[in-house]
């Protein structure tokens, strides 16, 4: 009893690291392939620690800016972690193929319920969203900026309304891959013997 609890466990925690595992993934690759603005690249620079922000930020814009330059690292650190959290698990039960593909094909449901939950408030609901990502990630309150503000006119509403389409799009798209893979298993398994 104790066993199949600790399985059970076991397989809860790989599909909700896969899920998240998946966002993110989702997240890194948006960025890299998202057409950003000249004054939209300074900014990604500066967060990536290449350059100094241009002059005309103003010191709270700059502390905001400064805060999601964190955000940005732990992302980074939970993806990394995520990634080897995921590799050892699917390492360890690698002669367990069935398993793994279980694995997967939970990870990807889970991952497709909660996407398209988030996604479809996302749709009616923007602003709250929004406004509830800002307020867990960036408790202290500095990010909201005059409509003239120089950040909010590089990074204006629209920006991240597709950004996070195209994040929630591509997850989705994952999601639905990792629960295909238990019909490409059977597939590959058929056309073997």
């Amino acid at each position: 009893m104790k066993y199949a609890l600790n399985r059970k466990l076991a397989v809860i925690l790989c599909c909700g690291a896969i899920s998240l595992f998946l966002l993110l993934l989702s997240y890194k690759t948006v960025l890299v392939f998202t057409d950003l603005t000249p004054a939209q690249e300074k900014v990604f620079d500066f967060l990536e620690e290449q350059q100094e922000l241009p002059p005309e930020y103003t010191e709270s814009e700059i502390s905001h800016l400064e805060d999601v330059k964190k955000v940005m690292k732990y992302a980074d650190y939970v993806f990394f972690v995520l990634l080897l959290t995921v590799t050892v698990i699917i390492s360890y039960h690698r002669k367990n193929t069935d398993l793994v593909v279980r694995l997967l094909k939970y990870g990807g449901k889970i991952t497709v319920v909660v996407i398209a939950i988030f996604g479809i408030l996302s749709v009616f609901f923007f602003d709250p969203v929004f406004t509830l990502f800002h307020s867990l990630f960036f408790p202290q309150g500095n990010w909201t900026f005059a409509p003239d503000s120089v950040i909010i006119q590089t990074f204006p509403l629209d920006f991240f309304m597709s950004i996070s389409r195209n994040i929630f799009l591509l997850t989705l798209f994952l999601g639905i891959l990792f629960i295909l893979s238990e019909y490409f298993y059977n597939y590959v398994l058929r056309h073997r013997n």
